[in-house]
């Protein structure tokens, strides 16, 4: 009868460990499938979002480029390009800040955003630049399905 015990116990643990085992290393493998650029253009705008895989994770570049011919000043919230990954929840907060670009010039007020790897699968990334140009709303929106394997 003791026999039959321990040996249950030391089935029970071994599940344990197994189960633990998967929990713990089962999603360190899992990482962004590839590096994605995308430019999306919208009158003398133009976003840019640079995707890349971390050791952990992932990292989200964002700026806006400005095109046109003369000098415009732009207006905007922080941030000036909001990204959320799986759900579109984009929230602009703080004080106006007032900026005057340029032809050609980027504009990058923020540091990159970074995300933990949700798991495998197939997830949405939501890009939206909110901002005001010589009193004019201004909006640039993108989605992107990024792949994690």
């Amino acid at each position: 009868m003791k026999k039959r015990a321990n040996v249950m116990i030391v089935a029970v643990i071994a599940v344990i460990l197994v189960i633990s085992s998967y929990w713990v290393y089962g999603q360190s493998g899992v990482e962004l499938a590839t590096n994605t650029t995308k430019e999306v253009q919208e009158g003398d705008f133009t976003l840019h979002i640079r995707v890349e895989r971390m050791d952990e994770g992932v990292r989200v570049f964002r700026a806006i480029q400005y095109t046109g011919d003369e000098s415009v000043e732009i207006k905007h919230q922080t941030p000036l390009v909001s990204v959320s990954l799986k759900h579109s929840n984009h929230d602009y907060t703080g004080s106006t800040v007032s900026r005057t670009l340029h032809t050609a010039d980027s504009y990058h007020p923020q540091d990159a955003k970074t995300f933990d790897v949700p798991g495998e699968g197939a997830y949405t990334l939501f890009c939206e630049a909110n901002f005001s140009v010589d009193g004019e709303q201004m909006t640039i929106s993108h989605q992107e399905e990024l792949i994690f394997q």
